[in-house]
């Protein structure tokens, strides 16, 4: 069975083929000629995100790398479970036990643990999205004199996020962690929630009786108030997209403004 993807990725010491087809993971020979070209995208604590090229059908993906844990493992399920216009999309996902290494003093995606054993880390290939989040797409308006377009644009970002999260509502599920640092743009321009780390089941009551859940998950600013308990569904995304629209509208100019905004709103 011949693979879609034909190439390799260095990673470490070891070469990893990032050829998938439905599950499918193939290791190509030793001497088999690198297929897929990459570029970093971004890092963090999580681990970090590399755009790549298959040169078989001349398409750009992003390939979310991450150390393999419970929140790792949710996500790539969540993920392969939705299909909507303002969801990120999901492709494929595999293990290896290498992480990808950009330069030398990169140590965020390091091949071994403390103890010497390697470490599993978890690939998740995706839609490539734009670079800029919203963000930054904030940010930038803040450095505008004029922003007559603002509040109309505002209105486009808002109606596709609560698609996003209408779809994800219906599928039972919770995002737990909107902010604009997780909204995307993709190459169509369309809005795209992402980062579905802290992702959640709903119970089947209509939110009616919320279950207990693990508190105070979340980004602290854009968090509901009950969420820092352990009784809450699916109105936590809701409390979250109104701050976020608040954001869109109206320049915050410092943390504490933004903090308090949320206080208000509790």
């Amino acid at each position: 069975m011949k693979a879609a993807f034909g190439g390799v990725f260095k990673f470490g010491q070891s070469s990893l083929c990032c050829c998938n087809v439905i599950g499918l993971q193939m290791r190509p020979p030793k001497d088999a000629a690198p297929e897929f070209g990459h570029k970093k995208l971004g890092k963090g604590a999580f681990g970090r995100v590399v755009k790549v090229k298959d040169k078989l059908v001349e398409k750009y993906y992003a390939i979310k790398i991450i150390r393999w844990n419970e929140k790792a493992l949710r996500e790539a399920m969540a993920l392969s479970d939705l299909e909507h216009p303002n969801i990120i999309r999901y492709f494929s996902c595999w293990t290896g036990y290498s992480g990808y290494q950009s330069d030398s003093t990169d140590e965020s995606c390091s091949t071994q643990s403390s103890t010497g054993s390697p470490k599993k880390y978890l690939y998740i290939q995706m839609e490539l999205c734009d670079t800029r989040t919203l963000l930054d797409w904030i940010e930038d308006w803040y450095t505008k004199k004029s922003n007559s377009k603002r509040r109309e644009e505002s209105l486009t970002i808002a109606q596709q996020m609560v698609g996003g999260i209408e779809y994800i509502h219906s599928k039972k599920l919770i995002h737990r962690d909107l902010k604009p640092a997780n909204i995307l743009f993709g190459q169509d321009t369309k809005v795209k929630i992402g980062d579905f780390g802290l992702v959640t089941a709903e119970n089947d009551d209509d939110d009616k009786s919320p279950i207990k859940r693990t508190e105070e998950k979340g980004t602290p600013s854009y968090m509901a108030p009950e969420q820092k308990g352990k009784n809450y569904g699916r109105k936590v995304d809701i409390f979250a997209l109104g701050l976020i629209y608040f954001e869109l509208l109206w320049k915050i100019s410092s943390c504490y403004e933004k903090y308090k905004v949320g206080c208000c709103a509790w």
